[in-house]
């Protein structure tokens, strides 16, 4: 499925400020959606073909996206999608999985404050009703699902935190993973997290959170060694070509 192009608006309409935080939008939602894969090249005037901002907008949006570790600035090489390794991104799910178990249980334990089942009920309404095939509308449910029970969670800090965590590994496992069948598990995964986090249970709501998170690692890890395998038995098979 291809990923649509964004729809950037004019800039002339937008002061510098306003204009940095356009670019640095556009490129973020391309790396989340897929649109830029890890380790590709961010040349600007290939962007500026979608983006049209001017060099010293790009330049500074760059520094906003290498600040939260979704580019790499190489000296004389330019700007790079962030490529992790195989360690980083374990050691990135093993703290997602504890800082969005916790916040499946304080949603299940502040359900019923303020708003926040009214809240949560507006999101869940949305999020199941969504079309497993559609891996665009899927990507922006599943942001909303997560970012929604953080909300609700009540720790000012949490969401900055998780968004540097997940979005490095998400960009991976968005592009490479998100077959039809790999959204049904994950949004039947959701329903027993919604439901748990509405009956107030909240020793179910953290353990059903962490098994999420523990699967989409094993789904990750597995594709990552089916990459490698492929390339090594490609490799052979053109070596032997070759022979």
């Amino acid at each position: 499925m291809s990923i649509p192009r964004p729809r950037v608006p004019p800039p002339g309409t937008h002061r510098h400020g306003e204009a940095v935080d356009i670019v640095f939008e556009t490129i973020r939602r391309g790396i989340i959606s897929g649109r830029f894969a890890p380790g590709q090249r961010l040349v600007i005037r290939d962007l500026a073909e979608d983006i049209p901002y001017s060099r010293s907008t790009f330049r500074e949006a760059f520094r906003r996206l290498a600040a939260e570790r979704l580019v790499s600035l190489v000296p004389n090489r330019g700007v790079a999608v962030q490529r992790l390794t195989p360690r980083e991104m374990a050691d990135l799910f093993e703290i997602r999985e504890l800082l969005e178990g916790h916040a499946a249980r304080r949603a299940a334990e502040r359900i019923d404050e303020s708003d926040h089942r009214k809240r949560f009920m507006a999101m869940w309404e949305k999020v199941r009703r969504g079309d497993p095939s559609d891996r665009a509308a899927f990507i922006e449910h599943n942001q909303l699902f997560h970012g929604t029970i953080v909300e609700i969670a009540g720790n000012s800090r949490l969401p900055e935190m998780l968004n540097q965590l997940q979005i490095p590994i998400l960009m991976f496992q968005w592009r490479t993973i998100m077959t039809r069948r790999e959204t049904e598990t994950s949004q039947a995964e959701h329903e027993t997290i919604a439901k748990a986090i509405l009956e107030g249970r909240q020793d179910q709501a953290e353990l059903a959170m962490r098994k999420h998170v523990q699967r989409a690692k094993r789904r990750t890890f597995d594709t990552l060694a089916g990459s490698h395998e492929a390339a090594i038995s490609a490799s052979r098979a053109q070596h032997r070509t070759r022979a």
